[in-house]
């Protein structure tokens, strides 16, 4: 059975590595509170594209119409609605059924 590290050994692991970072002469950026990744307040949004611009669509209403005509309407039926016969109970002022009838919904 592999036994998992605990937290503590996690962070002492990860202290010695900032400490072996540090001694090699890496630095470590500091931000203050409220700083975030954000541009202007929003999200890089070309950057979840591989950075490339937003391309402009064009418009091909011609194939649209051919699309639209090609699609079949159904006319709704003219049948009516089948009702169905319900079984109802009813009961009295102190909620005890007294008899059944039937219902057509």
């Amino acid at each position: 059975m592999i036994k998992r590290q605990t937290k503590s050994e996690i962070r002492e692991s990860l202290s010695s590595q900032v400490d072996e970072f540090i001694k090699q002469g890496g630095q470590i950026k500091e931000f203050d509170q409220g700083d975030s990744s954000l541009i202007d307040g929003r999200y890089d949004r070309n950057q979840f594209v591989y950075g490339f611009p937003k391309q402009s669509r064009t418009p091909v209403p011609e194939t649209m119409q051919q699309i639209d005509q090609r699609k079949t309407k159904t006319p709704k039926s003219s049948t009516p609605i089948k009702t169905r016969r319900v079984k109802k109970i009813i009961y009295d002022d102190f909620g005890d059924p007294l008899r059944e009838i039937w219902v057509e919904e």
